[in-house]
């Protein structure tokens, strides 16, 4: 009897700990960087903060990455065009492998500095594999559900399902009026891992 307790211990002790979604919410000071990992091995990173700062945010992604075991980001989301949460990204591809970008498309801004933001993470996304994205769809991450509730400046035609109930405190809101930037663009996702749900809007 105590040989077969003995056994079965030792067996556990050598069987992989079971695997968690693990999300780390990045100070990148303004804008967003959010790393998430799923139980399956994906790395879905949402933004990626700003440009310069002597490299700060794309540092502070690379150092979170490490600390979670995560050699590449299997995924990239931009959710729209702004300085705050495209900005990093060119840093960022120097110091890992970005495999997949995903984002609405192209800027709707136009000048010179909104060009350059772009066209410079164009030229990264060139190296990688880009999907488009519009409301409705999913990102295809492993181990998540990740679905697009909004994009380019549309959302879902319909309720998801179970919507809960209205919240009381919301009674008489009127939405604001519709953005002309890249603000009203932003590409939202709901992330579902079981039970556990999170909403990320992106601006």
């Amino acid at each position: 009897m105590l040989a077969a307790v003995a056994l079965a211990l030792l067996t556990a002790a050598t069987l992989p700990a079971a695997k968690n979604l693990e999300i780390f919410a990045i100070d990148v000071e303004g804008g967003q960087a959010t790393l998430l990992v799923t139980p399956a091995g994906d790395s879905l990173l949402i933004d990626t903060g700003w440009p310069g700062h002597n490299h700060r945010d794309a540092d502070r992604i690379a150092a979170v990455a490490k600390a979670a075991g995560v050699k590449k980001i299997d995924w990239l989301l931009i959710t729209h065009f702004h300085m705050d949460h495209v900005g990093g990204v060119y840093q960022l591809a120097e110091r890992m492998p970005i495999v997949h970008f995903v984002d609405h498309g192209t800027s709707i801004e136009k000048g010179k500095d909104a060009d350059i933001l772009y066209n410079e993470y164009a030229a990264v996304r060139a190296k990688g594999q880009h999907l488009r994205v519009e409301a409705g769809a999913t990102i295809p991450v492993k181990g998540i559900d990740v679905r697009v509730l909004s994009a380019g400046g549309n959302v879902l035609d319909s309720p998801l399902e179970e919507p809960g109930v209205p919240n009381p405190d919301c009674d008489g809101y009127s939405p604001p009026a519709e953005t002309t930037d890249e603000n009203g663009q932003s590409i939202g996702v709901l992330i579902t891992y079981g039970d556990f749900r999170m909403l990320d809007m992106g601006t």
